[in-house]
């Protein structure tokens, strides 16, 4: 419902929480949008725009993984719906390092 950075450590846990197969994938942080790709098929999960990104982050408490709120339908008129697109990196400064490429664009 909202897409502030203030939702990330209620938002990641909901997340986390919900069964879903876990994926590997590869991030692709380009000037005007995030990719993000299946690693073993190349097949496109994501593709968010910058401007539809409200923010980006980390969890407390839980240094690799991060999450970013993307505008769920950029479109609408009151932008008031939001996803939580959650990920685990390798290592605390690989999650660091990609939270600061998206907050970049």
């Amino acid at each position: 419902q909202y897409g502030g950075k203030e939702v990330l450590d209620r938002a990641i846990p909901a997340v986390l929480e919900r069964p879903s197969a876990a994926r590997e994938v590869l991030f692709d942080v380009k000037e005007a949008e995030v990719l993000a790709r299946e690693k073993t098929s190349s097949k496109l999960l994501c593709r968010c725009p910058h401007p539809a990104i409200s923010c980006v982050g980390r969890r407390v408490g839980s240094s690799s993984v991060f999450a970013f709120c993307v505008a769920a339908s950029p479109e609408s008129p009151d932008g008031s719906a939001f996803d939580c697109l959650v990920f685990a990196a390798s290592s605390e400064q690989e999650s660091e390092e990609i939270v600061g490429r998206i907050g970049e664009g």
